[in-house]
């Protein structure tokens, strides 16, 4: 890597579960979220507004392929990650290392129109991060994978903040109004909490758990359910995008059995955020965290998108290996903020 304080970074893909339930959680939970929250991308601060349907008046502004564009939508944007293993995330000062913030998915929450999304961001995507220094300081930045945003920095919330950045940046500058990470281990606890998850498997996993047989419906064991959305190698043809159709379909899934749950036990989602609070990072206080219920209820799901684009094995992390480089095709990256967004050019 072109800070020389990496020499290896070790790629696990990590936390759809983690990531998933904190979206599912917070979504059920905040009821307003401030638009004053600081924008933590450019330090700007967003300012209140009670913007009706119809309202003429540009809400927010994006550059994408060298072009101005503009949203009139009132839109917030909350970020959530799902971290794995690597790092020193525990340690202080200089020894701070981050993990890898192996899942990362968007919430799109469209006031305006009364609709939510979520955009599903590849771990591997090429991207200008800020290679931030342990005292928070902000001297370069390199082309390298997203990922790696969250590696750097000199503790955990500033790790958050310059993946914040990162993704920011990637989307043209969007407005990203706070986040929420979490960490990959508490993936079985999650799945054992709805009483496992059930799918169809759809990929060979015959050299990794010969108890999940292609084809067959099956109830995730909390192991299984780590392995079906972890592993990658020795799995069909290997890539992360395949693993990140996995996740995707574990969420659906997931989403399904936590809401039946809720329904007939009213404080299930609330003993859940509160089981794992030790493993959570955000800057949502206390007050942003409060009900959504009436709002999501009310909302339509849009769905989950990604962005298209082509992936490659290189070497721009600079510290001698191989390693997954995806590249958004810049046409699908137009396309899909146009669709979340409504994007005008001005």
């Amino acid at each position: 890597m072109k800070d020389k304080r990496i020499k290896k970074l070790v790629f696990v893909t990590a936390g759809i579960v983690v990531a998933m339930a904190a979206i599912y959680i917070i979504l059920q939970q905040v009821e307003k979220a401030r638009m004053s929250r600081t924008q933590i991308a450019s330090g700007s601060t967003v300012p209140k507004a009670d913007w009706q349907k119809g309202d003429n008046q540009p809400k927010g502004t994006v550059h994408l392929a060298g072009k101005k564009y503009e949203y009139f939508h009132e839109i917030e944007n909350y970020l959530f990650m799902g971290t794995d293993e690597s790092g020193s995330p525990e340690a202080k000062g200089e020894a701070y290392r981050g993990s890898m913030a192996d899942f990362l998915m968007l919430v799109v929450i469209d006031k305006t129109e009364k609709t939510y999304a979520t955009l599903q961001l590849n771990r591997d995507t090429m991207t200008e991060v800020t290679l931030m220094q342990t005292d928070g300081s902000k001297n370069a930045s390199a082309e390298i994978q997203l990922c790696t945003a969250h590696w750097y920095g000199g503790n955990k919330e500033q790790s958050c903040e310059n993946t914040v950045e990162a993704v920011s940046k990637l989307l043209g500058g969007i407005l990203i109004h706070g986040y929420y990470a979490l960490d990959m281990k508490a993936i079985p606890q999650l799945n054992h909490a709805v009483g496992g998850v059930e799918v169809t498997i759809k990929n060979d996993f015959e050299k990794v758990d010969s108890s999940m047989k292609k084809g067959e419906t099956i109830t995730l064991s909390d192991e299984q359910a780590y392995t079906f959305i972890h592993d990658r190698y020795g799995v069909d043809d290997e890539k992360n995008t395949s693993r990140m159709q996995r996740q995707r379909q574990y969420m659906q899934a997931f989403f399904a059995k936590a809401k039946k749950i809720a329904k007939e036990k009213p404080n299930f989602i609330n003993k859940l955020f509160k089981n794992m609070k030790n493993d959570a990072v955000t800057n949502l206080s206390g007050n942003d965290i409060s009900k959504l219920t009436n709002r999501v209820a009310k909302s339509d799901d849009r769905g989950i998108f990604t962005l298209e684009g082509e992936s490659k094995i290189g070497k721009a992390l600079d510290d001698g290996i191989d390693h997954a480089e995806f590249y958004v095709h810049d046409n699908s990256l137009l396309e899909v903020m146009t669709e979340l967004y409504h994007l005008k050019q001005k």
